[in-house]
């Protein structure tokens, strides 16, 4: 047993995961691995000169016996003389609403809980108790679905203020180590539920390799997954650069700079395009996405592709272009009056009188003002056509607006779909962009009307 408390010193020795004199939630399950968690630290508290508290989220979804479990890790803190804090939430309705499986709703949820708990207590940081076992099943999971080198790379050791010191031992060390103490945990029942996807790996495939392959399975993806983590992170750092560098995020696109992909980091597009997709339109990435954006990289301006989660990269000279697919919305010509606010083609665009003396002037192109001397209370909007002309504010000369929206570098795929506001079948406006310099408030202005688009 001794052994077994050295492997976990050292390994948070070595990684430095506790400081002197830190406050620490322990996320408790009640299962063999946070209770191992909780006891070893409470008797290793003074050796870390850390303090301790925990934290269990009942999920709601096993009636009774979650019930037990709640009860079980409020009394077990009640005997160790640690602070203990609880929550009640309903998993499997947060996930039918969110459309996501219970797993994955159960995770969000508890890290949720667990963040929000030690952010208003002001603890340093929270630990979870997964083991090696944990990371073996997280490492074929993953290599199974996908999902690139972080995904093989595994359960990290330390993420921000979330550590896992308990990473360096297996669960037959835990088991062990739990039944030698007498140290009394909770069993959950549908750990052994094969309709999970970790529970299949957990009862089937990772028994089988063990059995038939490599019986050390478990420390040998460990040993490479740290490895991996240490590449995954030194991949992230080049990523986070480019990203900085040669992308731009619109409110309704992102621009990916070709200039930025040289020979030696092409590799790169591939992590580029997932963080794109996942966290900036909340998408999913499929390697196909990859392979599909990869090949626009040979053909011409103008070809674009369909990814997995209804969104399209278009290639647009120098640039590649990541946008929501677009649907046909079939718009002709919309009458609106003055007082009235459309919803067209799922923005607001607001049209109102307003007090002169009310005009405060911002750098908004979505809220402008015009002069409605001249205008009647009756607007049309409509796509812009070929032909249409304005006097674009501060000239004096009329211009194609399919040359001011050249001018303003306005992407093909949201050119063609530009509104533009009329009145007696003149320009006031091209929605969002630009007034008409005819329409600009002077100090001879007596009526003013406010334009909006949100």
């Amino acid at each position: 047993m001794k052994s077994i408390e050295q492997k976990v010193i050292n390994f948070a020795d070595n990684y430095k995961l506790l400081q002197n004199g830190e406050k620490i939630l322990f996320a408790l399950s009640g299962g063999p691995d946070s209770i191992f968690a909780l006891y070893f630290f409470k008797k290793f508290s003074k050796r870390f000169g850390i303090t301790l508290a925990a934290a269990h989220l009942n999920h709601m979804l096993r009636g009774k016996q979650a019930e037990k479990d709640e009860e079980f890790c409020k009394r077990t803190c009640g005997d160790l003389g640690i602070e203990y804090y609880s929550e009640k939430y309903d998993v499997a309705g947060f996930a039918r609403q969110n459309k996501i499986s219970v797993e994955e709703a159960a995770r969000k949820v508890r890290y949720d809980f667990l963040l929000r708990i030690a952010k208003n207590y002001r603890f340093d940081k929270i630990v979870t108790a997964h083991t090696m076992d944990d990371n073996a099943e997280t490492v074929l999971m993953n290599l199974i679905k996908g999902t690139g080198l972080q995904g093989i790379a595994g359960i990290p050791v330390q993420r921000d203020n979330i550590i896992r010191p308990v990473l360096a031992l297996t669960k037959d060390e835990i088991v062990s180590y739990l039944d030698n103490y007498n140290i009394e945990y909770r069993v959950d029942k549908s750990n052994k539920d094969l309709k999970y996807e970790r529970n299949f790996i957990r009862h089937k495939i990772l028994p089988l390799i063990k059995k038939n392959l490599n019986p050390s399975v478990v420390q040998n993806i460990f040993n490479s997954s740290l490895v991996f983590r240490k590449a995954s992170d030194s991949l992230k750092k080049l990523k986070d650069e480019f990203l900085v560098k040669f992308v731009r995020f619109g409110e309704e696109y992102v621009i990916i700079e070709l200039s930025g992909l040289q020979a030696e980091n092409e590799s790169l597009l591939g992590e580029v395009l997932k963080d794109i997709v996942v966290n900036h339109f909340k998408k999913e990435f499929e390697f196909k996405d990859y392979i599909k954006v990869e090949s626009l990289l040979e053909k011409p301006v103008g070809r674009k592709v369909i990814l997995t989660s209804n969104l399209e990269a278009l290639k647009d000279r120098e640039k590649i272009y990541i946008y929501p697919k677009q649907n046909s919305h079939g718009l002709h010509l919309i009458d609106v009056k003055a007082g009235e606010v459309k919803d067209i083609t799922g923005k607001k665009i607001s049209i109102n009188f307003i007090e002169k003396d009310k005009v405060k002037f911002e750098n908004n192109r979505n809220h402008e003002f015009i002069s409605a001397d001249e205008l009647d209370p009756n607007f049309v909007i409509r796509k812009w056509q070929t032909g249409d002309k304005f006097f674009p504010l501060g000239m004096k000369k009329h211009k194609n607006v399919s040359d001011f929206l050249l001018d303003e570098k306005i992407p093909a795929f949201i050119k063609k779909d530009q509104l533009v506001l009329l009145n007696r079948n003149q320009i006031v406006w091209i929605i969002g962009l630009r007034i008409d310099n005819r329409f600009k408030i002077t100090e001879k202005t007596k009526k003013v009307i406010e334009l909006w688009i949100i």
